[in-house]
This record gives structure tokens, sequence and C-alpha cells, in this order.
């Protein structure tokens, strides 16, 4: 008899509905002893003439109703676990869920450990292990860009890809052990050379997996951008445009910022933390000192600078190349205020400036908010190197370990063909490959694994 679990399924807290959801055995046992419609017991034929379909009813505890629900019930093998599943949809009241839950415990469920209900699909083979952890990043994606490479991987990519590896590699396998076992006979083989190729291929295909992850891990995880420049440069100005709030002091007084101050904010799904810093200036002010040193190791360690200029003040491109020459090369230089631009500041001066000195320069005014749709588009280019990010995939590190074996399996393979080696000896390196394969799907099992990767889902998953 498979043990009866019991959780929550929906986020913490209140909510319009939350979901109770059970699989196991005692399923239907459960139910019947909870469920009543119109003061009358549910039966057990009823429910499953009902299966997979929505039945209005009442939730009962000690005999009194405790809350009107939806109840679903999903047979064995047609349910998300495999197993026997009910859902109880209830209004979403924290307090109504728990004695609700309760109940369900009473009747004989136990509480679901992390992500127990996810492997039990995988056991019963409703999943891999490739969809699992895909599940698991779907449901905790940071970012839109995150969310499409989980789509992607909850829709099949990897357990397609790691197919074809796998696929790849039993031809492999095979040849070779047809060569071993029937050397002796009038055959006729594929060509070393032809071997070889496909080895090379396979290898290729797992390096540029490798590489495509770790691209598309470099886009999730979050980018520092910093506001830097003088005082009174728009820096806490464009710093509340951005993310859409006032969060940093505006004020004509230079000085105003005196610590820099971190926002989290996406543009278009990637994760950013923008840093507006303190205005860089010669002072006495100790305190404010202090403030701009902190800025400036910001940021120093930045994956975007932005260095905001005063275009209300007048421009001398020798004069400003000289007193920020410093700042200028690998920052992204955006010049603010151009709703009130000083004359010298004429297109023509700064478009040859940004030619000489090869600067990427964009104008905004955070006043009238001009410029700063463009400004996003180029940060954003900034951020992703202007990559198609449309063609990647996102492995997870246990999976990219696994790949990189095969990666190195291969390579030693073709390393010993190429020195003269015979099938016998590189088709070992063609077994091993096939074991770490086999390890990034779940063909081939280990408790500790399991364990490890499941526990990182909520209780009710």
């Amino acid at each position: 008899m498979i043990d009866t679990i019991a959780a929550l399924s929906t986020a913490q807290g209140p909510g319009a509905i939350g979901i109770l959801r059970v699989s196991g055995s005692l399923v239907l046992p459960i139910s019947l002893a909870v469920l009543e419609k119109n003061g009358t017991p549910l039966t057990q034929t009823f429910i499953q003439n009902q299966k997979r379909s929505a039945i209005f009813c009442d939730f009962v505890e000690n005999g009194k109703p405790l809350d009107q629900i939806v109840f679903i019930y999903y047979p064995a093998p047609n349910s998300y676990t495999g197993e026997d599943l009910a859902e109880f949809h209830l209004h979403g009241n924290p307090i109504l869920l728990k004695r609700a839950l309760h109940v369900l415990l009473e009747k004989g469920a136990r509480p679901a450990d992390k992500g127990e209900f996810t492997k039990r699909a995988y056991l019963n083979g409703k999943i891999n292990l490739s969809g699992a952890e895909a599940i698991s990043r779907l449901i905790e994606a940071r970012s839109k860009f995150e969310l499409e490479l989980a789509q992607k991987n909850v829709f099949g990519e990897i357990t397609k890809l790691s197919s074809k590896i796998r696929s790849d590699l039993i031809s492999l396998k095979a040849e070779c052990e047809a060569e071993i076992d029937f050397s002796t006979e009038d055959l006729t083989f594929e060509s070393l050379e032809e071997r070889k190729n496909r080895m090379v291929a396979l290898k290729n295909l797992c390096s540029k997996l490798i590489k495509d992850s770790e691209r598309a891990e470099s886009f999730i995880l979050q980018s520092t951008v910093v506001l830097y420049g003088e005082p009174n440069t728009g820096k806490s100005s464009l710093m509340n445009v951005l993310i859409g709030k006032d969060r940093s002091i505006i004020s004509d007084v230079p000085g105003t910022t005196r610590d820099y101050i971190a926002e989290e904010l996406s543009l278009d799904g990637i994760p950013i933390r923008l840093v507006d810093t303190a205005g860089i200036r010669d002072t006495d002010d100790t305190i404010e000192r202090m403030g701009i040193e902190r800025s400036k190791r910001e940021a120093d360690s930045a994956n975007v600078k932005l260095f905001l200029i005063d275009t209300s003040l007048p421009f001398e491109k020798e004069t400003f190349f000289a007193k920020h020459k410093d700042r200028l090369f690998g920052s992204l230089i955006v010049a603010n205020k151009i709703d009130a631009k000083h004359p010298s500041w004429q297109m023509e001066s700064v478009h040859n400036f940004k030619e000489e000195f090869q600067l990427t320069i964009s104008e905004i005014s955070c006043k009238t908010k001009q410029g700063i749709p463009e400004l996003l588009e180029l940060l954003k280019s900034k951020l992703t190197s202007k990559d198609d990010t449309e063609d990647l995939v996102l492995l997870e590190d246990r999976q990219r370990y696994h790949i990189q074996k095969i990666e190195s399996c291969l390579s030693e393979a073709i390393q010993l063909m190429e020195n003269g080696a015979p099938a016998e000896i590189y088709i070992q390196e063609i077994n091993v490959a096939l074991q770490e394969i086999g390890q990034v799907n779940g063909t081939v099992e280990n408790e500790e694994i399991l364990g490890r990767i499941f526990s990182k889902f909520c209780v009710g998953k």
C-alpha cells in the first residue's frame, strides 16, 4: 500500500483560493470521510463517475460543514503523481486551510515532504529528472528570461538534447561492439575516420550545450548597473525614473546623496541591481568622502557604469576630456538635462566627440523622459552583448557536470583512436559517457541526488 501524503499546494497567506493536494492509496477513503453534498456523504461510485471533473460540495469537520469547496479526483495512473490524487479547492483563509489539512491528516494522510509530489511523479514515470528540475526552475524563476528558459525545459528541450546524445552514444557503442565481436567475419564496418567524425560532432554538441548554458546563466544572474558622476548631474532623478518611484532624494544641494542606494528591477526579463551613488567631488566632509569612496568601489565592480553629465552646463571638448578622462572609457555616458541644453552642446560637436574618442553617449531628460526608451534599449544591449538569446538552453549545475564528463570521455576516446588504440579500449570511454547521460534524465538513479533535487521544491509540489 502506498502511504498517502497531503499538503497545501498554493502559496502561504490569504488568497481567493487555497488548494490542498492529497496523493496515495487512501485518497478515496479520506475523501469520502470529509465530503458531503446537501448533507449527504458522497459515495465512491459518484466520485469515480465524476473523475477529473469539478464537484461542488461541502468539506466537513466532525460532522459539521467547514467550507463549501470544489473537489477534483484524478484516479491513477492519469494524475500528476501517477497515483490516486485529489485536490480540495477551499477559500484561501490560512486558518481555514490549516484546519482542513489537519482533518485530512487525522483521516489517514501524513504531511508531505518537500517536493514529494513531484518525486512520486518521477518515480512513477510521469516525468524524468530533467523535467522535475525544469518545474523547480519554473516555480522559482526571478525574471522573464529565466521563466522562458524554464518553460523550454518543461516542454522537453533538455530531454530532446540528452536523448539525441544518448542515441548517438548507443549508435557508436553498437558499431564498436560489432567490430569487436565480428572482427574475423567478412563484414564491412564504418571507417575509423567516419567514426572519429561522429565522435567529434557529438563532442562539439556537448561543448555548445555547455557554452550556451553558461551564457544563459550569465543573463539570469543579476547585473549591477551603477549611476555615477559629479553632484547634480541627475543620478538620483534617473534612479527614480528607472524604478518608477521616488527612491532617491532629489535636491540642488551638492552632496545630498552621501552613500549609495540600491534597488532591484527587471529590464525585459534581465534582473538588474540599480545603484545610485554619491556625487564624485572633492570635499572636506568626512562622511561624504566615505560615501564617495564606497560609490567608487561600487562603480569598479559594476557590469555597466552609467556616467552622467549635465548638458545644461557649457561644453568644451578638451576641458571635458581632461576632467573626466579616467571615468569616460568603459562607461555608457548619459548626457542629462537636454531639455535645458546649453548652446555649446550642439549635436554635431557631440557627434564628433563621440567619434573621436569612440564613446557611447545617450542623451536624455529625466524631467521630460525624452531619450529614456533609447537609453533602456542601449542598456539592454550592453547587458546582453547584443547576442541572440532565443536558441539558448539552461542546464542545471548537476546536468552541466554530467555533460562535461561526456565531453571529456569523447575527447579521450578521440585521442585513443588517433593513437591507434583498438575499439576494445576506447569503447570504455563510450560506456562511461552512457552512464553519465543516464544521470541527466535519471535513467541511472542515485538516491542522494534525488533527495537533493526534490528538497528544493515547496512542500505542496
